[in-house]
């Protein structure tokens, strides 16, 4: 009885011994490791989302230049409400991309694939493989991202995910001799399929809106000007 009793005592002794820990400061956890940008990279554009909707932004706070992420990590904005399919002309079935296999159950069991002889099945498969997907519902930026010189007048760039909160902030950049107030973006827990933005500018600026269609060809659209200071909400 007394062995059995002797390792307990020894554990009480040294948990009575120990310091009381420190209780964790989880928020400063988290933002140390909060992302910060400081100048234009293709692998270095930030993201905002909740789960049901995403806006993906570069160094401006926008997607201004959408072109020099293309082969790094792209721009863009999806959600889970904003799908697509392609026309199915030919009348494919799902029936016609599976193909049976033995799994070891005592029978055949049809399972997709991807068939690589042409043919018929191998059309449904692949038409199935990319239909339905997510749309890519457009871009907000700034009306000088569409100079491809403009990228080299915009400085001072100073933005920050804050992991904590899930917001994308920062001080301030310039373009040219203005300054440029950049927006902040912010995405509740909780789907309201919209994006609150405040955006304060130092002088009128324009944001062109460009629509994605299906096709790959653009819509664009310009707002201007802005205010000296506008609130305002994209739906």
């Amino acid at each position: 009885m007394k062995k059995l009793l002797y390792p307990f005592v020894v554990l009480a002794l040294m948990a009575c011994g120990e310091k009381q820990q420190a209780p964790i400061d989880r928020e400063a956890l988290v933002d140390r490791n909060s992302p910060q940008v400081t100048a234009f990279d293709s692998l270095a554009s930030l993201s905002v989302g909740n789960g049901e909707f995403a806006f993906t932004v570069d160094a401006t706070g926008l997607q201004t230049f959408p072109e020099m992420y293309t082969k790094g990590v792209p721009l863009g904005t999806q959600s889970q409400w904003g799908w697509h399919e392609f026309t199915n002309p030919k009348g494919y079935r799902h029936e016609e991309t599976l193909k049976d296999y033995d799994f070891g159950r005592g029978r055949m069991e049809p399972y997709s694939v991807q068939f690589n002889e042409d043919g018929r099945q191998k059309e449904a498969a692949n038409w199935f493989r990319v239909n339905p997907h997510r749309l890519h519902l457009g871009m907000v930026g700034f009306e000088f991202g569409r100079d491809p010189l403009a990228v080299a007048q915009v400085t001072d760039i100073k933005q920050k995910l804050n992991l904590w909160e899930g917001v994308i902030m920062a001080n301030r950049l310039r373009y040219r001799p203005p300054v440029i107030r950049k927006p902040i973006w912010w995405l509740p827990p909780f789907d309201r399929k919209r994006m609150p933005a405040s955006i304060s500018v130092s002088r009128i600026l324009q944001v062109a809106i460009v629509m994605m269609l299906a096709t790959g060809l653009r819509m664009i659209s310009t707002l201007r000007p802005l205010s000296v200071r506008m609130n305002n909400r994209l739906y």
